[in-house]
């Protein structure tokens, strides 16, 4: 063993308890009713952000390994771009602090992931902690938004969405077209998500789950390229998805019977949502152009603004061309002008937002950043399903998981939430795994080749064996 991989040997049990101590901190992570959050929370981010530093220290050595060293390198220079601009544009330091956090813990979350990968974590080791934070968090979330906080099961929405969501989406469908064996945990998980969704009459969650669906077809597609699937594999996954389906009716079937009013309330939301009738578009829409249109009010006071942005957590409005059509939906418009008249929070859309905060510097950043993120899963997964170095489902499951948390973005601000950027990281540094378990794989197929080379080489030079 070279004295380079000693520390690595000396040291991985503790990275594997502070890999489990960072995933299930934010496992009771929930949606307060104020901006910044509750002291609960604020512990449950110290405790975070502390085991990422800690595992930073303990591995800096490895942090900047390829390919998740460009994407940490990309991320540590957009912070640290967001804090001299918030700086500039005189962004109150407890808005600024409060807001950048999901932004912080993405690159927690790589640095993590990073160190566990340098330390000889597995893939499976990092996975089984977050999967149980990420059932925790579905069930914590519904239960202190309907108990807790006592909001009505006929009006609650996204407050009980976990952001783990996309992740528990990916699972399920990387679960039920690659995995070999009848994928018990994907689907478990997945449908608790599903329940999720319908229980709370979020529509986006057919943008997240065909994102997912959509990585599996081309996972299916190239891997069929580049490895022959095991005899049997197709009637398998048509038998495992003939059951999956029939798992989701029966569980439709349930959810109809005891609780009718959640059909109704999606018969209203996507046919007749509140306000609908006295609008020219969907209330959603309106909202996000009433955003839209003030962020760019805002921006053209400078041209130097559309460069480099207000700064996270710099306060705007929403359009007031909109108070009249949003009254009918947010009450009147006295409700409407008190309620968006100085908002910090993050925006609807990580797109708007970043422009809005960073200028298109920001989105630059946010782009390339989620382009490399899903090119290394892409790559990532071809290279473990040549090789062997992992199972279809988890070789892939980073590429489906990458596109479902682009998908969220399309209708809501995943950032808006702590939790968004600590699983987004996740997903995004997951390939790293499967990056080092190929090229493990690789080298010890060629010493292999090389060993059986041997003899061959030495009957055909007249050499003694």
């Amino acid at each position: 063993m070279t004295s380079s991989n000693q520390p690595a040997s000396s040291h991985r049990r503790l990275v594997l308890w502070l890999t489990w101590i960072y995933c299930l901190s934010w496992a009771f992570d929930f949606r307060g009713s104020e901006q910044g959050g509750s002291a609960f929370q604020l512990l449950s981010f110290v405790v975070t952000a502390g085991t990422g530093v800690l595992m930073a220290l303990v591995g800096w050595r490895v942090l900047f390994r390829r390919p998740l060293g460009w994407l940490i390198l990309l991320w540590s220079v957009f912070l640290a771009s967001s804090a001299v601009v918030a700086v500039a544009q005189h962004v109150a330091p407890g808005n600024y602090l409060r807001t950048i956090i999901p932004w912080a813990l993405v690159l927690t979350s790589m640095i993590a992931c990073q160190v566990a990968a340098g330390f000889g974590i597995t893939l499976r080791q990092v996975l089984l902690p977050m999967l149980i934070a990420c059932a925790i968090n579905v069930v914590w979330r519904a239960f202190y938004a309907l108990v807790i906080a006592g909001i009505s099961p006929e009006m609650v929405r996204v407050e009980m969405l976990s952001q783990c969501l996309p992740l528990l989406m990916a699972l399920l469908m990387c679960g039920l077209f690659l995995q070999r064996t009848w994928p018990v945990w994907p689907v478990i998980l997945g449908g608790l998500g599903i329940a999720s969704y319908v229980f709370s009459i979020t529509r986006s969650a057919i943008f997240i789950i065909g994102a997912a669906g959509a990585g599996v077809a081309i996972a299916i597609l190239v891997s069929r390229r580049i490895a022959k699937p095991e005899p049997g594999f197709a009637a398998a996954k048509i038998r495992h998805l003939a059951t999956g389906l029939s798992i989701l009716a029966a569980t439709f079937v349930i959810i109809g019977v005891a609780t009718p009013f959640v059909f109704e309330r999606w018969y209203e939301r996507v046919f007749n949502p509140v306000g609908g009738e006295y609008t020219s578009l969907d209330p959603s829409t309106l909202t996000r152009l009433a955003e839209t249109e003030a962020f760019v009010e805002i921006l053209d006071g400078d041209p130097l603004n559309y460069a480099f942005g207000m700064g996270i957590g710099h306060n705007y409005y929403w359009d007031e061309r909109y108070a009249v059509e949003l009254a009918y939906t947010y009450g009147n418009v006295d409700i409407f002008r008190a309620d968006f008249r100085e908002i910090w929070f993050p925006g609807h859309a990580i797109w708007t937002y970043a422009v809005f905060s960073g200028g298109f510097f920001s989105l630059t950043c946010h782009v390339l950043f989620f382009v490399l993120a899903v090119g290394i899963s892409l790559r990532a997964g071809k290279a473990a399903v040549r090789s062997g170095a992992a199972p279809w489902h988890l070789a892939w499951l980073p590429f489906c998981g990458n596109l479902a948390f682009i998908s969220a973005s399309l209708t809501f601000n995943p950032f808006i939430e702590r939790a968004a950027g600590l699983v987004l990281g996740f997903i995004v540094a997951l390939p790293q795994f499967l990056m080092r378990d190929t090229v493990k794989v690789s080298a010890a197929k060629k010493r292999l080749a090389q060993v059986l080379a041997v003899p061959i080489l030495q009957r055909e030079e007249g050499l003694p064996a």
